[in-house]
């Protein structure tokens, strides 16, 4: 079986997944139906829900987030850590940011970044569609140069209460524009375009599948299609443990080009402190 006929396969299960959540929704919502009819006033819905398919895309007003992850490689060569703050301004207006460090060479300087995102559209399309415009830039303070700038679009588009397609979030925004030289000398300039499938499986567990269709040039950058140059595919799972605490897991890699020596992984937390 080929790495692309593998990812096809990824995709396809993850569509199925989609499929039979929505199924249990409609069993769920039949199951439900008598109590909520008996219901004259049902309880507000949680500002921030425990189900991430739910939750909004940028932090409520008030509400924090203290968390933090660490990431590795296939073999353990490359450790580092990446602790994260963030915190909702308004209801529409966020701010998160990320520092990352080598932890295998206990080399605390690291890229230190800010990310902004606003909600321009909430709600839309009978409330299936958020779109938040987002924009990431920062410093490496070991390699004393300034961070890529990142901007684009996060959308996400709930096609039922259990299956999404999201693209654009945090840190994988569209449009990255070089402002330090790479080691080649050049500053990229290109235009991605990242696509997610999320799957709540269960009231705390969400699972989603990212992988990027393309990059496309725009200076000294190189063009790469999926299927013809990469097949990359990331897998996290998300659990609610507790309705303030996240823990989380990924493992990514690119199918097509030698996975086994490019695979990635990442666990962490997040907290959410405020009402």
């Amino acid at each position: 079986m080929t790495p692309t006929s593998r990812s096809t396969i990824l995709m396809f299960s993850l569509l199925a997944l989609g499929a039979a959540a929505a199924a249990a929704d409609a069993v769920d919502a039949d199951a439900s139906t008598s109590t909520t009819a008996a219901t004259d006033d049902p309880a507000p819905a949680p500002r921030y829900p425990r189900a991430v398919i739910a939750r909004p895309l940028t932090l409520p007003s008030g509400i924090a987030m203290l968390g933090g992850d660490a990431t590795g490689n296939h073999d353990l060569s490359t450790m580092g850590g990446t602790p994260i703050v963030g915190y909702g301004i308004t209801d529409k207006l966020e701010v998160q940011v990320p520092y990352g460090f080598t932890a295998r060479e206990l080399e605390m300087r690291g890229p230190l970044d800010v990310d902004v995102g606003y909600a321009i559209l909430r709600g839309a399309l009978g409330g299936k569609l958020e779109v938040i415009a987002r924009v990431r830039g920062g410093y490496d303070l070991l390699a004393t140069a300034a961070r890529p700038l990142l901007g684009g679009l996060h959308a996400q588009y709930n096609v039922t209460d259990r299956f999404a397609v999201i693209s654009g979030a945090p840190g994988t925004q569209q449009l990255r524009i070089s402002l330090a030289d790479d080691a080649d000398g050049a500053r990229p300039v290109d235009l991605g375009l990242p696509l997610g499938l999320g799957v709540q499986a269960t009231g705390i567990l969400y699972v989603q599948l990212d992988t990027k269709l393309a990059q496309v040039a725009i200076s000294d950058s190189e063009t790469r299609l999926f299927g013809r140059d990469v097949v990359p595919a990331t897998v996290t799972v998300v659990c609610n443990v507790l309705p303030a605490l996240d823990v989380q897991a990924a493992v990514g890699t690119d199918l097509m080009n030698a996975p086994g020596d490019n695979v990635s992984f990442l666990v962490g937390a997040r907290y959410y402190a405020g009402e």
